[in-house]
């Protein structure tokens, strides 16, 4: 059974007559006719009886054309609220973000967003991009920015900005008064780190380890506990700049010679785009270039033309 068949058999319902329904939707006799031959079929059951004047309905006809009402006005409802999702952002959006976004990034977007789209019911996930990619790819999220994706045919990427990559400690660590650290001095320092290893992570041990080198790793623990530890003196933490926009520590910083990210704003080519997902990812291109234009993301270079 297809749409527009239901939608045929309703017009000669309405006139009473394949010849003058044939002669509204301007095709022809047997076409139309085939058309009802087709729900018959699929159906089953008789749904026109002919007669000198035109046809008439069986009960079966009837019963289709009252159904067949409503079936196509729920499908005009739905079709008017889909093209609406491509055109206003409404419904649901889940969205995952770096942790380390959270605070300069993450939530000024989230606060404009809900203010700008309150139709839309956003869901924030804050992690690992290896955590994220994976919920993206099993569709539990719309959207996400990772760090740089190559060649994945199931992503469509789209790479916003190299951040460097800067250890962080507590006030009075001395790291103020450098330029850079070196990955030979970094090895020497303790350090606590995200117990599901980062890309920042796999890098710096890849770097360490062409040096005959390791991390210092003194505790494991989650994301949101790295940097309040390490304020508490505990150790130095291994991060993207970004971080840097967190105002509730108090912390010294330093740049890590030659190790960067590429954050990419990623989503799946099978799943297709809402408004809601271009309007969220319009503000937060603006709120990364605003950041950048305010000087408070250090260590980023935007890429040329993605924003």
């Amino acid at each position: 059974m297809n749409i527009l068949s239901l939608r045929y058999f309703l017009k000669i319902a309405e006139h009473g007559s394949i010849t003058r329904a044939a002669g509204e939707l301007h095709i022809t006799q047997p076409a139309l006719t085939r058309h009802v031959a087709h729900l018959e079929n699929h159906l089953r059951v008789k749904l026109l009886m002919r007669h000198g004047r035109g046809v008439r309905l069986t009960e079966s006809g009837r019963l289709l054309t009252t159904r067949a009402q409503a079936i196509l006005a729920d499908i005009d409802i739905l079709s008017e609220e889909l093209l609406a999702r491509q055109t206003e952002p409404q419904g649901e959006l889940s969205v995952g973000l770096p942790w380390s976004w959270s605070e300069g990034i993450t939530a000024p977007v989230v606060k404009q967003f809900n203010e700008q789209y309150p139709d839309v019911r956003l869901n924030v996930i804050a992690d690992s991009s290896e955590t994220l990619e994976g919920m993206l790819k099993s569709q539990y999220l719309d959207f996400a920015v990772l760090t740089m994706v190559e060649d994945d045919p199931e992503i469509d990427s789209s790479p916003v900005a190299h951040d460097a990559a800067y250890l962080f400690g507590p006030k009075g660590c001395g790291l103020a008064e450098l330029k850079e650290i070196s990955m030979a001095d970094l090895a020497e320092r303790p350090t606590i780190r995200q117990y599901n290893a980062t890309v920042v992570a796999k890098r710096t041990d890849q770097r360490l380890a062409r040096l005959g080198r390791s991390q210092n790793v003194v505790i494991k623990t989650s994301a949101s506990m790295m940097l309040e530890l390490s304020e508490l003196g505990l150790g130095y933490v291994v991060m993207t700049g970004c971080a840097m926009g967190s105002r509730r520590y108090d912390m010294e910083a330093v740049a890590i010679a030659n190790l960067s990210v590429t954050w990419t704003i990623s989503t799946l080519r099978t799943h297709p785009r809402t408004a809601a997902v271009n309007a969220f990812e319009a503000l937060l291109r603006q709120t990364i270039r605003a950041r950048v234009d305010a000087g408070d993301w250090p260590g980023v270079t935007l890429i040329e033309g993605a924003l």
